[in-house]
């Protein structure tokens, strides 16, 4: 179909094409002359007399128009000094062939604000007069500047990343090889049972030691990349001590040391913080201690309270010890990833070189600081100045039943702190084939009787149709395919049976972080424990788990 369209119409039509064009350029116009951004001045070529001042001249530079009329000069008298003979020789040199573009930064006459300008110089109107344009470019400049800023830091972090990631394949590759060349010697000599136990041990220690530098490099990548984040629960600052006191007291004194642990001077000692974290922290400082100090010698942990107002209370927790010390030179470098002294350090005393600079991240990020101490040959003192909200009346209450329990443990039998698992029986719930065998049978050498559910749902099964009192704890996979342990967790609690609410339940984890360690606490489990298991660990987890048990069970 033909459409027509009348001449009455079209004129109308084309006369709002034409009023709507003038709106767009009186709209321009306004918003150009708002802006202020560009100025122009028409100047005569043989004596520089502007002939032209435009409107945006006195808004840009706060100077009247007629200033510049009867001196010229105005223009570079707000030029800051240091630019003005350069400015001035370059349009003197100009030799106006070709258009003449220079920055200069003035000073505003009104605010005395610095405000940096684009000039350009053209030859117009068959070279009689010379167009001047400034252009304000400040924030321009400034956005170029911070663009450049972070260009450049991206590419040092890059540069960072790069090398951490170099170094990090080398110091994984290194304990692997180790490993790898341990088993292959054993199966060498299948025959010879002490040489393979050697081998063997070897292969483990190696293993140990990939598993904490894995463990650490994860951590160092989420301190980097900002993914670290803190809770802020209430916890009291003594069970902390006491729980450093237990966890290091035998290694301590096997090794010949004095280690003690003093928490006397911490007056407000209920706070709202990240606990787990703080104790990570900690733990780096007594082990570097620990691992420094020879037989005969000291290792002392100290909470003290600084001060405190209605809302916070402010610590420093400090580590001594009378060790080997340090080169003052090299605490500058203590911070930075895979540092050590010198490579005799990581040979005689082994480490990955990873718990500094992740202790000193996790304190900034509590909004505290390290301060390291040190002298070589007589020790060093390790200090954490942190400050913490205080914790808030109705969260005292749980805090001191957290308190009680730990001081039945440490009341405890030696026998039961350390944690014996002969005649206990477990209820394993495990889904991966191998996993399962292996743990079975490190707990069976060790005179357990372990039953192994491979689901969540199996596992709930299995307790709820046991006898009460059949299982001392239950150990609990975290990925498993029905639903996982958390869940699995929380139907146990919610059985209506006695022994729900109470029977120690740990976690087994190959997510071994302080993030995936919340959350089974938040299901209702009693601890956590990374895969591979560390009997050790897994002791002491259920030591403290069959104490708060028994706790319980006395209410």
């Amino acid at each position: 179909m033909k459409r027509i369209v009348s001449g009455g119409a079209m004129g109308l039509f084309a006369s709002s094409k034409k009023k709507a064009a003038a709106r767009g350029r009186d709209l321009f116009t306004e918003a150009y002359r708002q802006a202020g951004v560009n100025v122009q001045i028409l100047f005569r070529a043989t004596d520089l007399y502007p002939v032209y001042i435009s409107s945006s001249f006195e808004r840009v530079f706060s100077v009247e128009p007629e200033r510049m009329e009867d001196d010229v000069e105005t223009l570079f008298r707000f030029v800051v000094e240091a630019d003005r003979p350069r400015v001035k020789n370059e349009i003197m040199q100009w030799d106006r062939k070709k258009p003449l573009e220079t920055y200069v930064l003035y000073i505003m006459p009104n605010s005395g604000e610095e405000k940096l300008f684009r000039l350009r110089f053209t030859n117009v109107l068959e070279g009689t007069h010379i167009l001047m344009v400034a252009i304000d470019i400040t924030t321009t400049h400034a956005k170029v500047e911070q663009a450049i800023s972070e260009r450049d830091r991206a590419l040092a972090m890059a540069q960072d990343r790069t090398d951490f990631l170099s170094q990090m394949s080398h110091e994984i590759r290194t304990p692997l090889n180790g490993i790898k060349g341990m088993i292959s010697l054993a199966m060498q000599h299948p025959d010879e049972k002490s040489r393979v136990i050697d081998d063997l041990t070897r292969a483990d220690e190696l293993s140990s030691y990939l598993l904490t530098l894995i463990n650490d490099v994860l951590d160092m990548s989420r301190l980097n990349s900002g993914r670290t984040e803190l809770e802020a629960i209430p916890f009291d600052i003594r069970v902390v001590a006491t729980e450093m006191e237990y966890m290091f007291a035998l290694q301590a004194k096997d090794k010949g040391l004095n280690y003690t642990v003093s928490c006397e001077e911490c007056p407000d000692h209920f706070l709202i913080g990240d606990k787990m974290r703080l104790s990570q922290v900690i733990v780096n400082f007594i082990s570097n201690a620990l691992k420094f100090t020879p037989k005969g010698g000291d290792v002392s942990v100290t909470f003290r309270q600084m001060r405190a107002n209605d809302n916070t209370a402010s610590y420093v927790i400090r580590v001594h010890d009378t060790g080997k010390g340090m080169d003052p030179c090299f605490v500058s470098r203590i911070f930075k990833p895979f540092e050590q002294e010198d490579t005799s350090i990581a040979r005689h005393y082994g480490g990955t070189g990873l718990g500094m600079p992740i202790a000193n991240g996790l304190v900034e990020l509590m909004g505290g600081q390290i301060v390291v101490d040190t002298e070589l040959g007589k020790g060093s003192d390790f200090m954490a100045y942190i400050s913490f909200e205080k914790a808030k009346s109705e969260q005292v209450e749980y805090l001191e039943r957290q308190r009680e329990t730990l001081e039945l443990w440490k009341e405890s039998s030696n026998s039961e702190i350390e944690y014996n698992f002969e005649r206990r029986r477990f209820l394993l719930a495990e889904d991966n084939e191998i996993n399962a065998m292996i743990t079975t049978e490190m707990l069976k050498i060790r005179g357990a009787e372990v039953d192994v559910a491979n689901d969540g749902p199996v596992v709930v099964d299995m307790f709820e149709k046991a006898a009460p009192g059949t299982y001392d704890a239950i150990l609990m996979d975290i990925q498993m395919p029905t639903y996982n342990g958390w869940e699995a967790t929380r139907r146990i609690r919610a059985l209506d049976l006695p022994e729900a609410a109470i029977v120690p339940i740990i976690a087994l984890s190959a997510n071994d972080n302080a993030e995936d360690a919340r959350a089974p606490r938040e299901a209702g489990m009693n601890g956590h424990v990374g895969k591979p298991i560390d009997f050790n660990e897994l002791k002491a987890q259920l030591a403290a788990a069959s104490a708060e048990k028994r706790l319980r069970r006395n209410d």
